[in-house]
């Protein structure tokens, strides 16, 4: 029933005129959902003819309506896979931070120090940098979840991902441009901050309180060994923590 009302709020948010009603009503029963119910409602839209897009603009409404009353309840040892993406957001969060503050205080027309230039040459080959971390998720974890038949979010988060790299591309291939002194640079790294820095914090969120309690739940407590395996194989980002890598289940 839970996952029934859930649908039919999705649903009303998509195509309803009377928007605070229904976001009033979607507050309510989405402050206590569970997120593999969550997982399997927006999947089964998909079937029904949701598109993908439409689908994650409604994510996006309901996990606004949820921010502040999700609370982090992933649990798992340090060495575990779940465990190395969170403290990976953690980083790439950090980064995300840097950015849009720098983009804010630039002046287009006064010259960027080098102190900045080179804070944002770092931030832009971190955030690069995090494609292994989308690898991970996309070869070994996301596998794992539509097995079990939970294949909306992981749909919806591969196409973030393919989004996000355009813009991650367009970000670095500024930074390392000989335009910097350009009052058009500011304009464009502004562009990209603004756009780079909301979805890529959205989409973190969206993994730490939908997609990895749901992968907790989903995923049989044997294949979590083999999935560490699998992302020692493909690798990590130079700021992954040392500590966590380093050590073994």
């Amino acid at each position: 029933m839970e996952k029934d009302e859930l649908k039919e709020v999705l649903r009303e948010l998509r195509s309803s005129s009377d928007i605070p009603a229904v976001r009033q009503k979607a507050q309510t029963l989405l402050r206590s959902v569970d997120p593999k119910v969550l997982s399997m409602a927006e999947q089964e839209l998909l079937q029904e003819g949701f598109t993908q897009e439409e689908l994650r603009r409604l994510c996006d409404i309901h996990l606004e309506l949820l921010s502040g009353k999700i609370e982090e309840k992933t649990q798992a040892s340090i060495t575990h896979p779940i465990a190395i993406l969170q403290e990976e957001h953690k980083a790439i969060q950090g980064y995300l931070n840097e950015l849009e503050a720098i983009a804010r205080k630039l002046d287009p027309n006064v010259e960027p120090s080098q102190n900045v230039l080179t804070k944002l040459g770092k931030i832009s080959q971190m955030l690069l940098e995090a494609e292994s971390h989308h690898k991970r998720e996309e070869d070994a974890l996301f596998p794992r979840l539509e097995r079990q038949g939970i294949t909306g979010p992981p749909s919806i988060m591969r196409l973030e991902h393919d989004d996000l790299r355009k813009r991650k591309k367009a970000l670095k291939e500024l930074v390392d441009s000989g335009d910097k002194l350009k009052p058009e640079f500011v304009k464009q790294l502004r562009e990209l901050s603004d756009y780079i820095v909301p979805t890529l914090t959205s989409h973190i969120f969206k993994e730490n309180n939908i997609l990895y309690p749901t992968a907790l739940q989903a995923v049989p407590q044997g294949e979590w060994s083999r999935i560490r395996k699998e992302f020692d194989e493909i690798g990590y980002c130079s700021f992954t923590p040392r500590r966590i890598v380093e050590t073994k289940n």
